[in-house]
């Protein structure tokens, strides 16, 4: 269904509508209804957190018995590449994604102040499955690649490079579980959902 489509048809209906500088709040909102995709994120969130502790833990452990600096230095670089290349990893797999399932028109955004960063996909309308892609994407894929690197790499210089990397994304795809919650939220209806690239909005439409 395209944008036109969607908005003149009168089985479906607006349900909800976000503007960007806002969506935070409102994904708190969502997350707070404890559906499944919040204890998920919950889950990965956790376990980014400490993976963190115990390879700080390990790295004063090696400061301590050995005087060995190198790994504080492995692990201030992992932390400078999550805060930045990272970021914008995160925001490519999501574009890749956006185009997978067919969106185009796509562009970036952000909000330093908030620390927030999206892509969207103007006027494009996608299903919850379709969006669960969208979602999904960079944190099924970065969390796979960083966790494996942590087991092949334990105990190398590499290890701790890759622990903020996987505890922190974690926490950097908090945004993406909170709009799966606004879908499983509302369970009971089929939901698609576009962005208005010139309203800076995100839209939620259901059939009535």
């Amino acid at each position: 269904m395209t944008y036109n489509e969607l908005v003149s048809n009168p089985e479906f209906e607006q349900i909800a509508s976000i503007e960007h500088s806002e969506m935070k709040s409102f994904v708190l909102g969502e997350v707070a209804k404890r559906p499944l995709w919040a204890h998920i994120a919950n889950i990965v969130q956790i376990t980014g957190l400490l993976v963190f502790v115990f390879g700080v833990f390990k790295v004063f452990v090696l400061f301590f018995e050995r005087n060995e600096t190198a790994y504080f230095l492995w692990m201030l670089y992992g932390l400078i590449f999550t805060f930045t290349f990272l970021i914008v990893i995160h925001e490519l797999i999501h574009a890749i994604a956006y185009s997978i399932v067919g969106a185009r028109h796509l562009s970036f955004g952000m909000n330093l102040r908030k620390f927030m960063f999206y892509v969207q996909a103007d006027k494009q309308v996608l299903n919850y499955r379709q969006f669960q892609m969208v979602a999904l994407a960079p944190a099924i894929t970065i969390g796979i690649i960083s966790l494996l690197g942590l087991v092949f790499f334990y105990n190398q210089p590499a290890f701790y490079f890759l622990v903020p990397v996987f505890a922190f994304h974690g926490i950097f795809c908090g945004g993406d579980f909170g709009l799966l919650c606004f879908f499983q939220n509302h369970s009971d209806r089929e939901i698609v959902t576009f962005d208005i690239k010139a309203e800076g909005k995100t839209y939620f439409y259901s059939a009535r």
